[in-house]
């Protein structure tokens, strides 16, 4: 599974052409520095907290931070710790081809960092979405139902029940107040079925969640531009849950 992943993290690099905001550094509440693409939402609409996948950057997102740009919708485009430029955590060297199940236990506070650097710069939590691709759906998920700033919107692209030790069944529960969508595709065997499981398991907790299903691929290798403008319409669009 875990060179799989990283095959198609590669694959989705190199198929995404490259559209990058401004360079932006910032850190994590344990340490770790964290280089990010930024790109101020030009209507006061959503900031995309985006997570890419393992052994990718957030070189991924170039095709969908076009397609954000183009919408008016902002996006900050994360080097997860250990990959890409993120490089030290509290000092040390960092390489996620080191990480422990208790390392990546711990990568989720990164889409917190994030939401916490927007905040300063005065997007509130609220005009967030956390989007992640593969290990990066989970994470995202991890941080808006484990973290102190909860977003508008979680997109879950190609989750899995367990990631490099990150699940995603228990952080579904009916009291948290973000919208989840869920997309993948029928080609990527466990992504599909983690799909069906976890909206199920969503369901009988009480929580709705939104399905989308990509034509084929993993991760960011599924979008299209008619997948892009789907998730953006539904963002931008549906309702969030009532407050329980």
């Amino acid at each position: 599974m875990t060179r799989l992943l990283v095959l198609l993290a590669a694959l989705s690099a190199l198929a995404c052409p490259a559209k990058a905001g401004q360079l932006v550094n910032f850190t994590s509440t344990d340490g770790c520095k964290l280089e990010a693409f930024y790109q101020a939402s030009s209507t006061g609409g959503y900031v995309f907290i985006n997570a890419h996948g393992l052994g990718s950057s957030k070189e991924e997102w170039g095709a969908f931070q076009g397609a954000l740009e183009k919408r008016g919708q902002g996006y900050l485009s994360l080097d997860l710790r250990g990959h890409g430029a993120s490089l030290t955590c509290a000092g040390a060297a960092a390489d996620y081809r080191t990480f422990t199940k208790a390392d990546w236990g711990t990568v989720y506070r990164d889409l917190e960092a994030g939401a916490a650097w927007l905040k300063k710069k005065g997007v509130p939590a609220k005009k967030t979405v956390f989007c992640g691709a593969s290990v990066g759906a989970n994470l995202a998920l991890k941080a808006a139902a484990q973290g102190r700033l909860k977003p508008a919107a979680v997109v879950l692209l190609s989750p899995g029940l367990d990631y490099a030790g990150v699940t995603t069944e228990n952080n579904l529960t009916a009291r948290q107040p973000f919208k989840v969508l869920i997309a993948a595709s029928p080609d990527d065997p466990y992504a599909w079925q983690s799909r069906a499981w976890l909206e199920k398991a969503a369901r009988a907790n009480g929580r709705p969640v939104a399905l989308m299903e990509g034509k084929s691929g993993h991760g960011v290798n599924m979008f299209t531009p008619e997948l892009m403008k789907a998730i953006i319409d539904w963002v931008v669009k549906t309702p969030g849950p009532k407050a329980k």
